[in-house]
């Protein structure tokens, strides 16, 4: 397959998408969490952008607007349940502090309580974190190869700020 076979998947602000072999998921974050799970085994892969972090209500719906939500989602198009969890792979990124003054408490920042939330709900339900790119001062841009299961996570410079 020529590279430029590969079928870019963009999920934007509160989508969750998945992918398989041939395509690409991809996604721009600020503060927002990018939450992606894989199931090499499978050949299927998640990616969720997440705004906030968790839904007021519990649902079936299929969002990504709440880290809780998004992940239950991810997990209903992935059909993963049960023992199959064990076998999922997270990744986090973003989180960043696009709007506040560098020297404000990181605890207070919409994209530390969401990394916090995202890093919960895969605790919670037994799903193994094994990278994680979060917080500073620069969007990032994270793609996750469907054919070979890889992913990068590229940091995009923010103007007028020194990094």
């Amino acid at each position: 397959m020529c590279v430029n076979d590969v079928q870019k998947i963009h999920v934007q602000i509160g989508q969750v998408k998945t992918g398989r072999t041939g395509q690409s998921l991809n996604a721009i974050l600020g503060s927002c969490i990018g939450l992606g799970l894989l199931h090499p085994a499978k050949g299927i892969y998640g990616l969720a952008h997440c705004l906030l972090s968790k839904a007021p209500d519990t649902s079936d719906a299929i969002s990504g607007r709440h880290v809780d939500q998004a992940l239950r989602s991810l997990q209903s198009l992935m059909e993963v349940s049960g023992k199959d969890l064990r076998k999922l792979q997270a990744i986090v990124v973003g989180g960043a502090n696009m709007t506040m003054p560098e020297d404000t408490d990181p605890e207070r920042l919409v994209g530390s309580i969401n990394a916090r939330a995202a890093y919960r709900a895969l605790r919670d339900a037994g799903v193994r974190n094994i990278h994680e790119d979060v917080g500073g001062m620069q969007g990032r841009q994270v793609t996750i190869d469907c054919s070979s299961g890889e992913f990068t996570v590229k940091s995009i410079p923010r103007l007028g700020v020194q990094s």
